[in-house]
């Protein structure tokens, strides 16, 4: 967290004319302010002010008392908060301690000495969980993102093909970077790089819950501050949270995740339409590769979805659940006989000028509102626009085409080229007001601040 500043103006009587005022020593309450800086747990979702995290010793053996270092202790929450997976040996972690209540502590220092052997950490950790935070996270804003959707509805996948199109297409047109936080998302994400774009292999299905808990993937966004004297990088950290396919199938399982639901400043709701039977019905048989197993419908997922959020606070005074909602269709590769040649599924934003194009977004929205119209006697269309105020309807592949059909876990040959997969991900965004959006009906300009929930039904 940086520093509060110093420097303040003072106005002169005589000339009007602002002069630097340097304050040496400001007085503790300016300090109570950066005191106040609220963190949220990527893990449990827990909220506390920054200077209240406690910190992990490093149990190196440089320290200035003896040069000893620390012991390592059971830690007893953490283990508990992972699962019964956890082996005894993993338990043993350094000590986690609180830092006093200094002024330099007040003002989120970076580094503090532990207590028992004098070396300075780095490393804060949830006062809930004892999960540990990636260095850098506690310095900036976070968004979580849910990211929730029926098994083999390819979320993993996604997820996976997402982050390289932030890195390369989309962060080009955004002038945007995007770095992994913390040893192991680092580690997933070159796995998901490695399976996707080396292997041609699609990720492996996410565990569920009852096997132990799912880490998410953090990733820090930069993005260019636009205004006048606005010059610099403004950072934030995303949070992807992957619930298993397997949780979603009833309300009490999905009752696992949710802390995590509650938290969330936006979700993703991945409908694969070859779940659908009027879908399934309008498919040529032996085109592509055999239809997947019939999983839980989307329906009673986006219905358990909206109860639970209910049931946490995150209903409106009309009924509807506030929490912004992307619903995206996946595999459009699969619909291509159902859409019409110009459709704006067949083809990517173009993000001209760094900018969200809203008429282009309408396009899509209301195509996907019209194809499900027809999936199913429009039940799910009904159920989505009942329960949520904050509503947008997409369309994507992550892989542009069907996977071979003699290797339906490869990806297609010529590697994923996919379609319209950053949208979702972009609209929550620019509700947030971190990305520029276009005015409906004038391209070119955007609007700065979030469309308000009235405004949300499209």
């Amino acid at each position: 967290m940086s520093a509060v500043p110093r420097t303040l103006c003072v106005v002169s009587s005589s000339a009007r004319r602002p002069r630097p005022y340097v304050w040496k020593n400001p007085p503790l309450r300016l300090w109570w302010f950066a005191d106040m800086t609220t963190v949220i747990c990527p893990y449990c979702f827990d909220r506390a002010q920054a200077a209240r995290l406690p910190y992990r010793c490093l149990m190196t053996a440089t320290g200035v008392r003896g040069g000893k270092p620390c012991d390592p202790e059971r830690d007893d929450v953490w283990a508990e908060f992972m699962g019964p997976s956890v082996p005894p040996a993993l338990r043993m972690r350094g000590p986690v301690f609180t830092p006093p209540r200094t002024l330099g502590g007040m003002r989120g220092s970076s580094r503090v000495a532990c207590p028992g052997c004098g070396v300075s950490t780095p490393v804060r950790v949830c006062r809930r969980c004892h999960s540990d935070f990636p260095s850098d996270y506690c310095d900036q804003d976070s968004r979580i993102i849910a990211l929730v959707g029926a098994k083999a509805s390819g979320k993993s996948t996604y997820v996976g093909v997402l982050v390289n199109e932030l890195r390369h297409r989309v962060g080009r047109a955004y002038d945007a970077s995007l770095a992994a936080m913390g040893s192991d998302t680092q580690r997933r994400d070159r796995e998901l790089a490695e399976d996707l774009y080396d292997r041609l292999r699609l990720p492996e299905a996410t565990r569920p819950a009852a096997m132990g808990f799912n880490d998410p993937l953090l990733y820090r966004l930069s993005l260019p501050r636009r205004g006048r004297l606005r010059e610099g990088s403004r950072h934030t950290a995303l949070v992807f949270f992957d619930a298993a396919g397997e949780d979603l199938g009833s309300a009490e399982a999905m009752d696992r995740y949710t802390y995590y639901l509650r938290a969330a400043d936006g979700i993703i709701l991945l409908v694969d339409p070859l779940q659908l039977g009027s879908v399934r019905d309008q498919l040529v048989p032996g085109e592509g590769p055999p239809l997947p197993t019939v999983e839980t419908p989307p329906q009673q997922i986006a219905a358990d979805l909206a109860a639970q959020l209910r049931a946490h606070g995150r209903g409106g005074s009309r009924g509807r659940v506030t929490t912004p909602m992307a619903v995206a269709v996946t595999k459009t590769d699969m619909l291509r006989p159902l859409l019409g040649t110009h459709s704006p599924l067949l083809r990517n934003a173009s993000h001209h000028d760094g900018i969200l194009d809203e008429d282009g977004r309408l396009a899509v929205h209301e195509e996907i509102r019209t194809l499900m119209e027809d999936w199913d006697s429009g039940a799910l269309r009904r159920q989505l626009e009942r329960d949520f105020a904050q509503l947008s309807f997409f369309g994507l592949s992550a892989l542009g085409a069907p996977p071979p059909a003699q290797a339906p876990s490869d990806a297609p040959k010529a590697g994923p080229q996919p379609l319209r997969v950053e949208d979702p991900l972009l609209w929550l965004l620019g509700r947030r007001g971190l990305l520029p959006v276009s005015k409906p009906g004038k391209p070119g300009k955007a609007e700065a601040g979030i469309r308000g929930a009235e405004e949300a039904g499209a």
